[in-house]
């Protein structure tokens, strides 16, 4: 049981110290000293009787401006119900344990003290004496606490546990300072030490710690336990490794139990003490990999043969394209019956003739025009083509990309999940100064977004621009100053014949590449650390492909309790990976596969160059799916600039001691937080202690 006492006195006051100053003035050889106020106060004046140990200990720090010296001291007074003890010079009383000196500075003392007190103290003060020789004194209000008899991981001073290092190969015994007003750390700054001998270990499995003794100190040790075949260790700091590591046979086992050995006023005290292995754990799925190839372009310029629209917009779409020698394709009989599969015939013969080659294609058209009409067409066409090699295995046509003359919207869904359509469809205000052209006309992401272009921003280059747009801008400007492409390029996944492809609403697909899956006992555990590509991974598992969770999610979507993408993804039978460590701890699945979400199939990439401020500029550019308002774009198909998605930090599995607890960032042991709980959506990034590195571990 614990109780608290009140202060034995007060902090003296000024009618008591000015007699007791000038009590001192004939101690200094002088008539008259001057009085000052040298604002001297304790920050710490706790002390704390254990009767299982017969112990009184005593903490206490107390500054002065003046400064506190050797003529200064500390005294202490207690009273049982036999006797009473004056104050006396706390360095007068016989010591239990070790009490190192503390140097607090020059303007404290502080320190500690341990006293053999067979009855339970009644009251308990500490002062300050200025001077040793001298009546001047302090009085601070004590903070006493007393803990009666009871268990040994509540009712004692120190406890013992046991801590592994990476491997789970060897032990480091730990000693832990236990104080109702100080903290382990505090009571170890305050200079006291403590002996403890650990003897007679042992390892096996059980249940030896519970919520009300978590470190397990006191528990007994089972029978059926093996010898460790470890020497006695012990330390006078707090914490001392085993000298060897354990033997092999241990290695299945998740405890080692020992006799911990700790010296109080009456002697010794022996009780068990226990060392609970790390979470065992590995990558549950290290590395997502697709060979990310460069897809061929299907290059056609589409434009009327009979009149010239614009020579400079034409010559600058070709430009960009890279395709300057490419041939017309006219199409000023836009209107004509048949044009819609004249297109379709023309794309679909060039695409299978590229298709020997073996590389994944994309089809890159220009399209000059002066109405409404063609653009359309165009995209019926496509509509035609696109949907049936969306998913097609490698080699395939991953999808379209056009340059119009005019801005276009796409209506066809079919079409926009595979056609990247510039210039995007935001308005422009030609009133106003060119101040934002390539973010406005497409979605165009710099590699470097701290280039310098001298009078320009990235974003005021016209690189994906309206006719209107471009012809405004070099008559203001020049053709110099539009810049040039250098490189366009087109990078896609490679998709093996054992690729399976879910679509998700309108937010995209999830590959499953190659039957890449996780397996897992029931009493695995897994460890998501939430961010960085997790976004881009997705799990699927007998469980959310059944019927019966396909009616639980309806009724949870009906209900607006899950967010609408959640939805469209479980309504096919898909998780975000993020939901993997919990579902696993509901569900207990043997598998669970993975696949790739992407927003879009191809990123088009630039190597661009423009002239300004009388020096060239070259940089790397994107062109996501997506279109971007005031600067922004959606970058999401930048996972095809990698072979791989790694998930080697992102996704950990436990495999063995999952309920156990584990070291955090920092080192730190968290003896109430197990992995399972814990880490299932947080990173786990422990810091083990290491062999050799003993003395004074971290453990506030």
């Amino acid at each position: 049981m614990i109780a608290r006492g009140a202060a034995l006195r007060s902090v003296a006051s000024p009618l008591v110290v000015a007699p007791l100053l000038l009590a001192l003035l004939p101690l200094a050889g002088c008539a008259k000293v001057p009085i000052h106020d040298v604002s001297a106060g304790f920050s710490l004046a706790d002390a704390a009787w254990f009767a299982e140990e017969q112990t009184l200990f005593v903490f206490y720090e107390v500054s002065a401006d003046q400064g506190l010296g050797e003529p200064s001291v500390i005294e202490l007074t207690y009273r049982t119900d036999a006797a009473t003890v004056d104050w006396t010079p706390i360095e007068e009383f016989p010591t239990i344990h070790t009490h190192l000196p503390v140097d607090c500075g020059a303007d404290s003392l502080c320190g500690s003290t341990s006293l053999h007190v067979p009855l339970e103290p009644r009251d308990v003060g500490v002062r300050l004496r200025y001077h040793r020789d001298g009546e001047l004194a302090l009085d601070a209000e004590t903070i006493y606490d007393v803990v009666g008899p009871g268990d040994p991981w509540s009712h004692r001073s120190y406890l013992a546990y046991g801590v592994f290092n990476e491997a789970n190969e060897r032990v480091q015994w730990r000693g832990r300072h236990r104080f109702p007003t100080l903290r382990n750390e505090e009571a170890q700054e305050m200079g006291l030490r403590r002996a403890l001998v650990v003897d007679e270990q042992r390892f096996g499995t059980a249940e030896l710690a519970n919520t009300n003794n978590p470190y397990g100190y006191g528990a007994s040790c089972p029978e059926v336990f093996a010898d460790a075949a470890q020497e006695l260790v012990s330390t006078v700091e707090r914490a001392v490794f085993n000298a060897t590591d354990l033997p092999q046979d241990a290695t299945t086992e998740s405890v080692v139990c020992a006799q911990a050995t700790v010296t109080d006023a009456t002697g010794t005290f022996t009780t068990g003490a226990i060392a609970r292995k790390n979470p065992e754990v590995r990558p549950a799925f290290p590395v997502l990999h697709s060979p990310i190839r460069d897809a061929t372009p299907v290059p056609f310029y589409l434009s009327p043969c009979d009149r010239t629209i614009s020579e400079l917009h034409e010559a600058m779409q070709r430009q960009r394209l890279q395709m300057t020698n490419v041939p017309t394709t006219c199409i000023e009989d836009w209107s004509a019956d048949g044009f819609e599969d004249r297109l379709i015939a023309m794309f679909t013969d060039a695409v299978e003739a590229q298709r020997a080659a073996g590389d994944d294609m994309v089809l890159v058209i220009g399209l000059q025009r002066d109405e409404e009409g063609p653009d359309d067409l165009l995209e019926a066409a496509l509509a035609e083509i696109l949907p049936a090699e969306r998913h097609r295995t490698s080699p395939r046509l991953a999808g379209a990309f056009v340059f119009d003359s005019f801005s276009h919207e796409v209506a066809l869904s079919e079409v926009s999940q595979t056609t990247l359509w510039c210039p995007s469809t935001i308005s422009f205000d030609f009133d106003t100064a060119v101040t934002n052209l390539s973010s406005i006309a497409c979605a165009v992401a710099p590699d470097d977004t701290d280039i310098e272009l001298g009078p320009f921003t990235f974003g005021a280059l016209p690189i994906l621009p309206t006719r209107e747009q471009y012809l405004e801008f070099i008559q203001t400007y020049s053709t110099v100053q539009a810049g040039e492409v250098l490189e366009l390029s087109f990078l896609t996944p490679e998709f093996a014949t054992t690729s399976e492809h879910v679509d998700i609403g309108d937010y995209g697909v999830v590959t499953f590449l190659n039957g890449e899956l996780i397996s897992a006992e029931p009493d695995d555990a897994f460890s998501i650390c939430t961010g960085g590509d997790l976004s881009l991974v997705a799990f699927r598992s007998d469980v959310t492909q059944s019927e019966k969770f396909a009616k639980i999610i309806e009724e949870a979507c009906e209900g607006y309790e899950l967010h609408q993408d959640v939805c469209d993804a479980a309504d096919v039978g898909l998780m975000p990976i993020e939901w993997l460590a919990d579902w696993h701890n509901g569900f207990l699945e043997d598998t669970y596969e993975l696949g790739l979400f992407w927003d879009f199939p191809f990123l088009l990439r630039m190597e661009y160059e423009v002239y300004a401020a009388g020096s060239v500029s070259a940089f790397g550019l994107s062109v996501p799916f997506g279109v971007g308002e005031s600067g922004e774009s959606y970058l999401g198909t930048t996972l095809w600039t990698s072979d791989e998605v790694s998930l080697e930090e992102l996704l950990t599995q436990c495999t063995r001691f999952c309920d156990n607890p584990t070291f955090d960032s920092a080192g730190v042991y968290h003896v109430l937080d197990p992995f399972r709980d814990t880490y299932a959506n947080v990173c786990y990034v422990p810091v083990f202690p290491v062999v050799g590195d003993s003395g004074f571990p971290s453990d506030p």
